[in-house]
């Protein structure tokens, strides 16, 4: 079976240092899974952390109306950045799809697809179904059932779509929250073909990089003055000129990626402050590529 390597974990924990170290030894690429990054421009804002003047470079595999692109840093290949421009719309399902393409392409040259990123909605698309969330939620609906029993919202659900309410468990039938949600993904038109859309057929690694909140935040703090230094002011003149609330909405983010991937399965976590940790993070990726 192909294999993937996916390396996540919150911001400013040197996930891209360590992905490009491994693509060297496994004769890898990465694939970005950054909701921000996605977007062209603002290459210092977003921590893309490319080399001055280096430009991306066209491939042969088009997404929509247009061919993705990749960079080259000390040799290996950076995919699913700039892939539309800034204020066009991008969701989850997108980058799915993008990422579908270029993880077949970077197999099919026997070459390892690397994962990277903090936006966990991008990663998980990869190995479960879409069907929870592709289908964004429906504000006036959750308002007219907000009040509802269990009792009432699981009767609406049976009426409506009799297969998903009988594939509930004890608990969500008594989730009012759980089964609002299940109304909105029976209710949406976008249904179908969202619950066609199935994850890709591989074995993967799931490899966490953390660290202790007080030093995640001061790595936080040290990156965005490095970026403003950088010149960043050049890319987003406002953020650049409050250095103290562009570091807080960085904490808030960190803060929301370690919600999240704590609540995932199957990583295997490391402290990026303890000793040593690189080495054994290499090794149990070896040890796994190599099994």
């Amino acid at each position: 079976m192909d294999k993937v390597l996916i390396i996540c974990g919150p911001t400013a924990t040197g996930k891209t240092v360590l992905a490009l170290e491994l693509a060297k030894k496994l004769n890898g690429e990465i694939v970005s899974a950054d909701s921000r990054q996605v977007y062209v421009g603002k290459n210092i804002v977003t921590g893309k952390d490319l080399p001055a003047l280096l430009r991306p470079q066209a491939s042969s595999l088009k997404w929509a109306d247009r061919y993705l692109k990749y960079y080259e840093v000390a040799g290996v290949k950076i995919w699913l950045y700039d892939i539309v421009s800034s204020g066009k719309e991008f969701n989850v399902s997108y980058w799915k799809e993008c990422a579908d393409l270029v993880i077949h392409d970077i197999l099919s040259r026997h070459r390892v697809p690397i994962v990277v990123g903090g936006t966990g909605l991008f990663i998980k698309s990869l190995t479960q179904p879409l069907s929870q969330i592709t289908i964004p939620p429906h504000p006036l609906l959750r308002t007219k059932l907000a009040n509802k029993s269990a009792g009432y919202l699981f009767n609406y659900l049976n009426k409506i779509d009799s297969i998903r309410a009988a594939s509930l468990n004890i608990s969500d039938r008594q989730n009012p929250r759980r089964l609002i949600r299940a109304i909105e993904i029976s209710l949406s038109q976008s249904t179908r073909s969202a619950l066609n859309s199935k994850p890709t057929n591989y074995k993967s690694l799931h490899i966490g990089l953390t660290a202790p909140r007080a030093e995640l935040y001061h790595r936080i703090d040290r990156r965005v003055l490095d970026r403003i230094a950088a010149g960043a002011a050049a890319e987003d003149p406002l953020l650049a000129a409050d250095p103290p609330r562009w570091q807080f909405t960085e904490h808030q983010i960190a803060r929301q990626q370690l919600t999240w991937f704590k609540k995932q399965p199957h990583i295997h976590w490391f402290d990026v402050t303890s000793p040593s940790w690189q080495t054994k993070a290499e090794k149990l990726v070896i040890d796994w590529y190599n099994h």
